[in-house]
């Protein structure tokens, strides 16, 4: 990785959000109060790793707009103890099109989702809190899917990849290999049982058994799977109430940590769930309601807490197994995701342009912590 990022930078596919609204214009016409809630496909990829006691990090899109291809994924590295972040993000490739992450020990795979001329997703990887980054030997081609945990490292250097085709690969010494399909896993016994439309997420168990996340299409079972003997996968996943989707999956000391999304008729909640082995005994947490407002940011974090950012300046945080949903004091303004500080302490990590604000929740109020500004290099890409 030796390019410049200026020179690197690409152009994002951009998408379009599309909004509905429903009129009433009669007792038989269904209101928007009253429409079946929506399953989200997929959630942005601003989001935090890492914990109390443990470096953190965290990926945020900043810059402009994406229709100018102004709009530029950061990633910030928090050392170990220490409550400021850094800015840390790998220099040489375009993260125009997003970055995804996963923990390695003590330290951290990242990978570049594609962009208008990056076609592929080159990897790059660090021990040393972000201080300096290595080229992976093998890019995942194709591309890195848009999900938070479409990226998973593992015991012994193995790694699991979903791509933007919705084929799951195995890394080890390298290289890749096809590991599994949405389609195929859609026609195994486990995959009917669920209606598997999309597969969502990926990680390792504790003992270092494949473990993908997906969307189902029919209610009662969350969609987990676990590869099995030969090429077979098996149903991993607890019974949950209504149509569910996996929106975040990782591993951390011997403990899977699963987030979800249920819908049920009109009604739209987060689940976290836990396991010891990944692949049975889950304990899921009470539901925690998104009053019907988007999920703007999900965050899983080495204690099995998570925090989750709605649209309307909500959020809520779970400190781990056992515990409840505790709403948050309204967020601050462009909060892009939740992590934590170095004793666990909730912060809010706001963008601006090319500024970071990091807020941190003291009692019920939010305290200015620190900023950071990132010298983006606007048209770039021209």
């Amino acid at each position: 990785m030796t390019l410049s990022r200026r020179a690197a930078v690409a152009a994002v596919r951009a998408g379009t959000a599309v909004a509905i609204a429903l009129l009433a214009a009669g007792c038989g016409t269904t209101s928007a109060a009253t429409s079946p809630a929506a399953l989200p496909t997929t959630v942005p990829l601003g989001t935090s790793l890492g914990g109390q006691g443990q470096p953190g990090w965290a990926a945020v899109q900043m810059g402009g707009s994406q229709a100018t291809f102004n709009n530029f994924w950061e990633l910030f590295a928090r050392p170990a103890g220490s409550a400021r972040w850094e800015l840390a993000t790998p220099l040489g490739v375009a993260s125009n099109g997003g970055l995804v992450m996963s923990t390695a020990g003590a330290g951290l795979v990242a990978g570049f989702r594609p962009s208008q001329d990056l076609l592929f997703s080159p990897l790059a990887d660090t021990a040393s809190a972000g201080g300096s980054w290595s080229p992976a030997p093998a890019p995942v081609n194709p591309g890195l899917a848009s999900d938070l945990d479409a990226l998973a490292a593992g015991p012994g250097g193995r790694m699991l990849a979903l791509t933007d085709s919705g084929e799951v690969l195995a890394g080890s010494d390298g290289s890749w290999q096809p590991l599994a399909t949405v389609r195929k896993l859609a026609g195994t016994a486990a995959g009917r049982a669920c209606g598997l439309t999309a597969l969502t997420a990926v990680a390792f168990t504790a003992a270092g058994t494949p473990l993908l996340g997906g969307q189902c299409a029919r209610p009662g079972t969350v969609g987990l799977f676990a590869a099995g003997p030969g090429s077979s996968w098996q149903a991993a996943g607890p019974a949950a109430a209504g149509r569910v989707t996996v929106l975040g999956l990782a591993t951390h000391g011997g403990r899977t940590t699963a987030l979800v999304a249920a819908v049920t008729g009109t009604t739209s909640d987060v689940i976290a769930a836990w396991s010891a082995t990944g692949t049975s005994g889950w304990a899921l947490s009470a539901p925690a309601s998104t009053g019907g407002r988007a999920i703007r940011s999900v965050s899983l974090w080495a204690s099995g807490g998570a925090g989750i950012a709605l649209a309307g300046g909500t959020g809520a945080t779970i400190a781990g197994p056992g515990a409840s949903w505790q709403p948050l004091a309204s967020l601050p303004a462009r909060t892009a995701t939740l992590a934590l500080g170095p004793d666990g302490q909730v912060q809010a990590l706001a963008v601006n342009g090319s500024r970071l604000t990091v807020w941190q929740l003291t009692g019920r109020e939010w305290a200015r912590l620190q900023v950071i500004v990132v010298k983006i290099p606007y048209g770039s890409s021209d």
